[in-house]
């Protein structure tokens, strides 16, 4: 636990510190947080095991919640403002929570239940691209096409956008896709 908690503090660290770095520079950074174990108080200190065994897993998710939004602020704050050159940022989850029913999660071309999916595939998916078109980003725009319009904005390319499509697995298939786009977008509303 306490190694989960300062490995992640670490990652935020060396990541605001990119602005020292000498030239042009790309940073893709993954964080196993807000996943479990819930190692950290929503004030960002470390929740020792006996404490967190008086709390709800909920309750624990919520605060390590609080404690990683806290870090990812001051973590894009500490980079607009030490940046020489504006940086470009993308801040996207890869998946949001697991249904009740993780343990036995299956979704099939039917199964599963329509708000359980919805809650999964909502992701957060937010862009900084100073000086860019703002106009290119549509409201359901889904990470598949996060560097396509990265590289048409600043780098002159013309990479086809691709169809927004949102996909869910099989536990016991990982490699099945099922395609559940129409599922989504009919429960939106």
């Amino acid at each position: 636990r306490e190694v989960q908690y300062e490995r992640v503090k670490y990652e935020f660290d060396r990541l605001s510190r990119i602005p020292e770095s000498n030239g042009p520079t790309f940073v893709f950074a993954h964080f196993l947080t807000p996943h479990p174990d819930y190692v950290f108080k929503s004030n960002g200190d470390f929740l020792p095991l006996q404490e967190a065994q008086r709390t709800s897993p909920e309750s624990r998710y919520l605060d390590q919640l609080i404690a990683t939004n806290g870090m990812v602020e001051a973590c894009i704050d500490s980079l607009l403002e030490q940046s020489d050159v504006p940086p470009i940022i993308i801040l996207q989850s890869d998946e949001g929570p697991y249904p009740d029913f993780q343990d036995t999660f299956r979704w099939t071309e039917n199964g599963g239940n329509d708000l359980d999916l919805r809650v999964k595939t909502g992701i957060l998916n937010a862009y900084y691209f100073p000086d860019a078109d703002h106009g290119v980003f549509e409201p359901t725009m889904t990470p598949v096409n996060s560097f396509r319009l990265l590289f048409n904005s600043y780098f002159g390319t013309t990479l086809e956008i691709l169809p927004d499509k949102y996909y869910c697995w099989n536990t016991g298939e990982p490699y099945r896709f099922i395609d559940v786009t129409d599922r989504l977008q009919q429960t939106q509303g």
